[in-house]
């Protein structure tokens, strides 16, 4: 960035250096051919004078190196002409200082001379005896004072980019300076000893940027947070399974207590094989590799066929659950509704008191679709409420552990609804019950894009 900004700040100098060496010169030369033509009228009318006064006792006194003089017939023919090559011949009559001349006392026009192969400056004046007195001049061109001013406009560019060589360096490293020390933990640094922001044009994009540090250092924190949730649930179960595994290979188990041993390898194991696959979902919803697959169903009778499914176990805790609303068919993913319903209706009875109730309600509001289960059992503390969702967050640890959970479920659940452009709400009161609202689009052409 450095090396960009010191090679175009230099590029542009040197441009325009030589685009003000160009202009100068231009400047210099109408300067010096204004003097010049300036001469020649000068000249012209003091000739004049002395050609009306007798002076010259002849044409050939007129003649000078410097300036062509012709003296002209009122017809247009030439009469004298000090350059030595002129076509004394050739009729001049219709040349426009003549004309003017001839009509008005003087005139003057610049041409390219055929003579010369230059510009040149021509000024005619009406003499008493009728002719006309015409003096000319070849004008410097750029072609003439560029190259004449070459030499010293070298050693000025030399010098300027000297100059800014060393202004440019250091006015590129003042430049990106506060974004070289940017510190994003102490954003005072985009703010001057008068407290007013610097490069206030670059706060939208350090505030953005600022801002997805913040996110990531967040994902960072809970990453390695999950990264120790992981470890240390998959640790507790393969512990368990290799102390019966090894008590059992050494003969340290009875023969009747093999069954049971094997048993709680076996709960272990599925216990192990329920987090994986739970840790595939998440991650699979992280990577949006899980298909959209949609299809028209009846979301009131999957949900019959959950609360089905869950009945047994209900029955051991005496919960009895409930199903309200009417049909309603959506079109959705109802394999993944299956599922978040299934999460849901069993945290409600895992975390009910003995005897209490679940319901779930399905009803159509708008384009949406919106379930809602129930529970009357032991809720959710009010400082917990907002990371119910976080993955393996327990409210309870003792009592999660106690029922089996993974810790995944209302993570999967919010990501399930997500998935079907919608949101999942929880409303608790610790020892009187939850409430877990979520709404899903009814309709794919619902989703956002």
């Amino acid at each position: 960035m450095h090396r960009r900004i010191f090679r175009n700040f230099a590029i542009l100098i040197l441009l325009c250096i030589v685009g003000l060496a160009v202009l100068f010169s231009i400047l210099f030369m109408r300067a010096a051919q204004d003097r010049e033509m300036a001469f020649v009228r000068d000249k012209a009318h003091l000739v004049a004078g002395m050609l009306n006064s007798g002076v010259f006792e002849s044409y050939d006194a007129l003649a000078d190196g410097a300036t062509r003089v012709t003296i002209i017939d009122p017809h247009g023919q030439a009469l004298f002409d000090s350059y030595a090559g002129a076509d004394l011949t050739a009729n001049r009559s219709d040349r426009a200082e003549f004309i003017l001349a001839a009509a008005t006392g003087s005139g003057e026009a610049t041409r390219r001379s055929a003579t010369f192969g230059a510009d040149t400056f021509y000024y005619a004046i009406r003499l008493e005896s009728g002719n006309v007195l015409r003096l000319s001049r070849t004008l410097n061109s750029l072609r003439v004072v560029f190259p004449a001013m070459l030499p010293d406009l070298m050693v000025i560019t030399t010098v300027i980019l000297a100059l800014a060589y060393f202004l440019t360096h250091r006015l590129t490293k003042r430049i990106i300076k506060p974004l070289v020390e940017v510190d994003f933990e102490n954003t005072e640094i985009f703010a001057n000893t008068n407290g007013e922001a610097l490069y206030e044009e670059l706060w939208p994009y350090i505030n953005k940027i600022y801002h997805q540090k913040l996110d990531i250092d967040s994902q960072l924190a809970h990453r390695r947070e999950f990264s120790a949730n992981v470890s240390h649930e998959l640790k507790t179960p393969l512990t368990t399974i290799s102390a019966l595994s090894e008590m059992m290979a050494n003969g340290m188990v009875k023969a009747s207590d093999i069954p049971d041993f094997a048993g709680k390898i076996s709960n272990r194991s599925k216990r192990l094989i329920d987090i994986i696959d739970d840790i595939i979902r998440l991650s699979q919803f992280d990577e949006r590799k899980i298909e959209k697959d949609f299809s028209a169903f009846d979301i009131y009778e999957l949900a019959k066929t959950v609360i089905s499914a869950l009945q047994e176990k209900a029955a051991e805790r005496a919960v009895t659950v409930e199903l309200t609303g009417q049909p309603l068919t959506i079109t959705a993913n109802s394999r993944l509704l299956d599922e978040l319903m299934y999460n849901l209706v069993e945290n409600g009875i895992k975390y009910n008191k003995d005897g209490g109730s679940v319901t779930v309600n399905i009803c159509e509001e708008g384009e949406w679709c919106k379930i809602t289960v129930t529970d009357t059992g032991i809720g959710v503390a009010k400082e917990h409420q907002g990371r119910v969702f976080e993955r393996f967050y327990r409210a309870d640890n003792s009592r999660s552990k106690k029922t089996g959970g993974t810790g995944l479920g209302l993570s999967i659940v919010k990501h399930i609804a997500e998935h079907h452009g919608g949101k999942v709400e929880l409303d608790s009161v610790e020892g009187v019950g939850t409430t877990i609202v979520c709404v899903v689009a009814a309709r794919p052409s619902y989703l956002s894009p």
